[in-house]
């Protein structure tokens, strides 16, 4: 069986809340190593894996799915494997738009499809039928301050929401969202937000301080009880944790000790540390959700690569947004936590085998798999890291991010323990619509594919 990879990069509103993702191909799946060229094929793959196979729930819950497709897999039938409810279908204004994808399309919204456009300037092909797209893309980095001040004045009316993709820093979300955009979509939110000062401000110094507290190598469960109980927030959030499905226990818990001593010294330090950096409220739950996905993801990719213990990875992973938190400069930030040598190298420069792993975790959240590779299976794992990511969301938030409904098999922690080994994310294709999307494939494919 061959492992399905796929990427996926959030949709932002204007609030920070994430309303979507994009979904991409990635890796081998069916279509051979590395990056296809073949567009058809890599969009047939995106499909198969994620709206077939792995239950798109677990990789975006109840948020709208974007896929990249092509002009063959619209005038073709292809796209019809997509449930309309689930899915949303992104066009390139590279294609030709002529009138046999403009009826296609016409077709497609007529259906209850959601298209979006990706890409629009003064040259654009599309620019006749921008009726149709309820989503126009616009990359901020290839149009520019004035480029996206003149498109914008072109999309002006128009029923469709704006989406600048590509936003790298703040100050480019922030003149976006001045410019009128809508949605937006970029590494932003991982970014710090420093204003004025480098130091921290001092209700997040209290926060680095307890950080800082249950990361001592000598800390106790008494230590971390007293710690959790003095902060009502914190102390719901344990009992509602443990009590939770994602760790399965028979009976109600319902004293702090109690529940630390079920989850043992070093899930309690875990998830204490967690939760005391989720409980920043004025960022996005994206930025807390990746912190989960980058820690699981280094824990798995440690394991594999025979590096120092999981409980280490795992704080790696979730410290490497410490900055975006804080909006402090990382180098400012680990020297406030009594952090071994190596992780500071890797945090504050991405040095040595530790700062290679969080380099993989960023190629992976970018669709860039085919820039690093030093993890063998990284895709896989890092597909399962995300599917773990949404479901332990759940319990902090009460729902996860990205909505996850049940928790991941590979999800559940052993009570005293590390969290259980993940079981491989496997393509098995049965079922009618399955089959009929394979026969569909076939036919595309035996065109010359």
């Amino acid at each position: 069986m061959q492992s399905a990879f796929i990427a996926r990069q959030p949709i932002f509103d204007r609030k920070l809340d994430v309303v979507g993702y994009e979904l991409l191909f990635r890796g081998r799946g069916y279509a051979g190593d590395g990056l296809s060229d073949n567009p058809g094929r890599a969009t047939a793959t995106v499909v198969l894996n994620s709206f077939t196979e792995l239950e798109l729930k677990r990789i975006v819950g109840h948020k709208t799915a974007w896929v990249n497709v092509g002009r063959e897999f619209v005038t073709d039938g292809l796209v019809q494997a997509i449930p309309t409810g689930l899915g949303g279908l992104e066009i390139s204004e590279s294609e030709e738009f002529d009138e046999e994808l403009v009826d296609a399309l016409r077709d497609l919204k007529g259906q209850g499809y959601r298209l979006s456009l990706d890409g629009f300037d003064a040259e654009s092909a599309a620019a006749p039928v921008l009726d149709l797209f309820d989503v126009v893309k616009l990359n901020v980095l290839e149009l520019g301050h004035d480029g996206l001040r003149e498109a914008m004045a072109r999309l002006r009316g128009l029923p469709c929401q704006v989406l600048a993709h590509r936003v790298a820093t703040h100050p480019d979300h922030e003149f976006c969202a001045e410019l009128g955009c809508d949605l937006f979509q970029g590494y932003f939110f991982c970014q710090p937000a420093v204003v004025g000062t480098r130091s921290i401000s001092a209700n997040r110094l209290a926060l680095l301080q307890v950080v800082a507290a249950l990361q001592r190598p000598d800390v106790e469960l008494s230590d971390v009880e007293k710690l959790i109980a003095r902060d009502v927030a914190l102390s719901f959030r344990m009992l509602r944790y443990v009590n939770s499905a994602f760790f399965g226990v028979r009976s109600e818990v319902r004293s702090i000790g109690h529940a630390l001593a079920l989850l043992g010294l070093e899930n309690a330090r875990r998830w204490a540390t967690l939760s005391v950096l989720a409980s920043v409220d004025d960022k996005p739950t994206e930025l807390t959700l990746t912190a989960l996905t980058r820690g699981r993801f280094c824990e798995l990719a440690g394991e594999e690569l025979g590096l120092t213990s999981g409980a280490e990875l795992f704080t790696l992973g979730l410290f490497s947004v410490i900055d975006a938190l804080m909006d402090t400069p990382m180098q400012d930030v680990v020297e406030s936590l009594p952090l071994a040598d190596d992780m500071r190298e890797a945090l504050v420069h991405r040095r040595g085998p530790l700062g290679k792993l969080l380099d993989e975790a960023a190629a992976r959240e970018q669709g860039e798999s085919g820039a690093v590779a030093t993890v063998p299976h990284a895709d896989e794992l890092y597909l399962r890291s995300v599917i773990w990511a949404n479901t332990a969301a759940e319990s902090l938030f009460g729902a996860a991010p990205g909505g996850a409904s049940a928790p991941a098999r590979d999800s559940v922690p052993r009570p005293a323990a590390a969290p259980a080994a993940s079981v491989p994310i496997t393509i098995r294709p049965e079922g009618g619509a399955v089959r009929r999307f394979f026969a569909a494939i076939g036919r595309f494919f035996g065109r010359g594919g």
